[in-house]
């Protein structure tokens, strides 16, 4: 067994950052992630910072999770540790400052010494070995690092069922380039392979260690309006695709996360999580059978109905403020503004979900027809 199939998954059910550290400690000893990676090497803590959330809404990485992560690389010597995310919408200093307070991260590298990183300059990336893609814009200060540290969280999601450590690396593309690539990437398969593209050229070029927040995850139409869960756990693992192939059994999601299906496909993990190498806690004590699946998720069994009675995304107007942020956001520019509100224009709509993303007043629903009303 490669030591990069190994998963190290640990039970904690509280975010207690010294319970946590050791938590870390233990999933790194057991996946083999030691200190000779770190030693005085640069590190970077990539978290999931989506929007100025606050802890509690579980859309965002824990600062406390961050803290001890931060607090572990120094330990295993390393020389300089930043906290390093490109969430969505602009990125600039100003913007990066309030999402950094709202989620805890100010805090969070106080407690544990780490610098906040506002360098907001990014370089296109070359990597011939792409399959879809083979360039990427990349934020300069995840990039110069030698080591990234991708902390994730376990989320559903209505474009990809899942969130976790492969989507998490997404965020190392600056502010609204992340809209560019999905007005590029029209097409969901060749979005997701684009994705790993991505992954892979961060894991081929740097050393990637990836650990999941699932301490407490979301369920329903992640990434932000869905609803917290207890899971009770952490996930650590030198492969992202791995700790995602883990993630998915744990989240009841296991053959319907395409980017998953896709890595397997290229050998970049298992096709099935029973070929994986799971150390630490066992995987079916923490899988959860009635983890809510995203609205679009469900929909699925309806992919061979015409596209106008498919699942897809709609204003409600009773919520919408007017905003304009998913109006700004939407790559295919197929939102408009009537009577100071938002409103989708569904024959242009390639279902991306960026709309129902960054909305933070949960003004974007999953529209549903009445066929899948008679027999979800």
């Amino acid at each position: 067994m490669d030591a990069f199939d190994k998963v190290a998954l640990l039970g904690c059910d509280t975010y207690d950052s010294s319970l946590i550290y050791e938590k870390l400690s233990e999933g790194f000893s057991l996946s083999g992630i030691t200190s000779d990676l770190i030693s005085g090497k640069k590190v970077a803590i990539k978290p999931n910072l989506l929007l100025a959330y606050s802890p509690d809404k579980a859309a965002t990485t824990h600062p406390a999770v961050v803290e001890a992560a931060v607090r572990l690389a120094y330990d295993m010597g390393a020389s300089e540790v930043s906290i390093v995310e490109s969430p969505g919408g602009i990125y600039t200093p100003a913007s990066l400052r309030l999402v950094y307070k709202t989620c805890g991260m100010t805090e969070a590298a106080e407690r544990s010494g780490a610098k906040l990183n506002f360098d907001v300059s990014s370089s296109d990336r070359y990597y011939p070995d792409g399959v879809t893609s083979k360039s990427f814009q990349i934020i300069d200060p995840l990039w110069d690092a030698d080591v990234i540290i991708n902390v994730c969280k376990l989320k559903t999601h209505n474009l990809s069922a899942l969130t976790c450590a492969t989507k998490n690396l997404f965020g190392s593309v600056p502010g609204v380039t992340k809209f560019e690539m999905h007005a590029r990437f029209k097409k969901q398969p060749e979005f997701f392979s684009m994705l790993i593209d991505l992954c892979q050229m961060l894991c081929k070029t740097h050393t990637v260690l990836n650990i999941c927040d699932a301490i407490v995850g979301m369920e329903g139409n992640g990434p932000s309006a869905g609803s917290p869960r207890k899971i009770g756990a952490l996930l650590v693992s030198r492969s992202p695709f791995c700790l995602d192939l883990a993630a998915a059994e744990i989240a009841n999601l296991s053959g319907s996360v395409e980017m998953i299906n896709i890595a397997a496909k290229r050998g970049l993990c298992p096709k099935n999580v029973s070929k994986l190498e799971i150390v630490g806690e066992k995987l079916e004590n923490l899988k959860i059978e009635d983890f809510v699946k995203p609205d679009t998720e469900k929909g699925k069994k309806f992919d061979l109905i015409p596209k106008f009675l498919q699942p897809r995304p709609v204003i409600d107007v009773k919520k919408c403020v007017g905003c304009e942020m998913c109006k700004k956001s939407c790559p295919a520019k197929t939102i408009v503004m009537a009577n100071k509100k938002a409103k989708i224009i569904a024959k242009d709509c390639i279902k991306c979900y960026c709309c129902q993303e960054l909305c933070t007043f949960k003004a974007v629903k999953i529209k549903k027809s009445f066929i899948y009303k008679l027999f979800k």
